[in-house]
């Protein structure tokens, strides 16, 4: 929020445009990015950590860094949700400058994730992918599908073989 000594400075600029202009310097402060990220980074499930019994550090800085920037520089949702969903996938993630679309990728690398001894990759793998589908629905559909993850229900218009669809789609991507 804005400080004491800004909105009173505000309130006793009574030129014209003087509330535009607050408005400007806090849409070009970084604090724009931060604020905005964080119910972003909350949903794409980020954190530092795995997020399981043996909770060792992960490098996933970058992407919140991305998500950050994105937000300052005001990317339009649809190449922000293109860069996150596909990245990869693009051209341009190649090498260079575009090398941001593979870090944006880090949407679906944020997953708490199971690296204790003993764990079977194949069951840590496929709870990745049902993580993916779940996340994707909750965010880009704005509904939750985990219902649809084991039954049909009368009135939803997910049924179990389109949850699996959706699946399979993210099953088939690299891990």
């Amino acid at each position: 929020p804005p400080t004491p000594s800004l909105l009173a400075a505000c309130e006793a600029d009574h030129s014209p445009g003087a509330r535009g202009r607050v408005v400007d310097r806090r849409l070009a402060s970084p604090r724009f990015g931060e604020r905005w990220a964080r119910p972003w980074l909350d949903l794409a499930r980020y954190a530092d950590s795995h997020g399981f019994q043996r909770d060792g550090l992960r490098d996933l800085w970058p992407y919140r860094d991305w998500v950050l920037a994105a937000l300052n520089a005001d990317l339009p949702f649809d190449r922000f949700s293109v860069l996150q969903l596909a990245g990869a996938l693009l051209p341009e993630a190649e090498r260079g400058p575009g090398m941001e679309a593979l870090v944006a990728t880090g949407f679906h690398r944020a997953a708490p994730t199971n690296v204790e001894a003993g764990t079977v990759h194949e069951d840590v793998r496929v709870n990745l992918v049902f993580d993916r589908v779940n996340t994707t629905a909750t965010v880009w559909l704005g509904t939750t599908l985990e219902c649809a993850q084991c039954h049909n229900h009368k009135y939803d218009p997910f049924t179990l073989r389109d949850y699996y669809r959706l699946f399979a789609f993210f099953n088939q991507a690299e891990q």
